[in-house]
């Protein structure tokens, strides 16, 4: 049994379209925990497979900016397609400045749409450009349950169904997350978190608990349960890896609920997540104060 403290990273994603694919693939490949697979070729393979197995969700996660000049968004008509396919498109925002029409969109909505030719106007993201930003949460299931109300934005999670926490891959023990409510100095008592102590504080219930949840879900992958059956004995403490993409926008409305608590106080773990996200987004600039 490990006990690890939440984390958070803001992943960027790399120039260009094959950026787009490495992003995708990246973000991928979190939900089976198949990091290991990653090659410098490997991207765009895996974007065909995604597409062609219908897997949209990820390909969302693949930001793209566009740059059309406003003489190449009318057509032969007379109209402007440009306004037409992106301004009504509710996952695309569209900007016009100096005659040009500055797009932020995600890779699913060209696919889906049959507008893949339109990548010949990719550029890198401009100040006129919206932001979409990525950040790989590491936090427990009950946090990640808050995270995903957020339904403006795209998420891949660590898959429980697919994911044997009993095998080498995992250090054939299972990674539960530290709450930031409990005392420090006792949990430091119980040295590699195996050890008993039967005192009855906070402390000493959560880690018998969770020594109890990785002995009976070992107990039954050996049995012969698959992770998918094995997992109900698994609690809100189970470490996820939770990937969340979303425009600058979003993200100002999940820090007012979740840093802020313009609706009411935020819960503690969340709220130790989402405050040093928040001063993070207004130090780069994606957000204001």
């Amino acid at each position: 049994m490990k006990l690890i403290k939440p984390s958070f990273e803001i992943w960027n994603q790399p120039a260009g379209l094959e950026g787009v694919y490495k992003q995708i693939e990246r973000v991928g490949r979190v939900c089976y925990k198949s990091e290991d697979k990653i090659t410098e070729d490997s991207a765009k393979p895996f974007v065909d497979r995604m597409i062609k197995s219908g897997h949209g969700a990820m390909l969302e996660h693949g930001t793209v900016y566009l740059l059309i000049p406003y003489e190449k968004a009318i057509d032969a008509i007379g109209d402007d397609w440009v306004h037409e396919q992106y301004a009504y498109n509710p996952y695309s925002v569209v900007a016009v400045y100096d005659n040009n029409y500055y797009i932020t969109t995600n890779f699913r909505v060209l696919v889906e749409n049959n507008w893949l030719d339109d990548l010949k106007y990719i550029c890198e993201p401009t100040k006129y450009h919206e932001k979409r930003v990525t950040v790989r949460f590491i936090c427990d299931r009950g946090v990640s349950h808050e995270f995903v109300r957020h339904r403006v934005f795209s998420f891949a999670q660590e898959s429980t169904r697919y994911c044997n926490y009993s095998k080498d891959k995992f250090g054939n023990e299972i990674t539960f997350i530290k709450p930031c409510f409990l005392d420090d100095s006792k949990l430091a008592l119980y040295g590699p978190y195996h050890t008993v102590i039967r005192d009855k504080s906070p402390e000493s219930i959560f880690i018998a608990s969770l020594n109890n949840a990785e002995k009976d879900y070992i107990d039954l992958i050996d049995l012969g349960w698959k992770p998918q059956e094995a997992r109900a004995v698994l609690p809100n403490a189970l470490k996820t890896e939770l990937v969340v993409t979303g425009f600058a926008s979003d993200w100002n409305h999940f820090f007012d609920l979740r840093a802020k608590g313009t609706t009411g106080a935020p819960h503690p773990q969340a709220k130790e997540l989402a405050e040093p996200l928040m001063k993070e987004f207004i130090a780069r600039k994606y957000i204001n104060n």
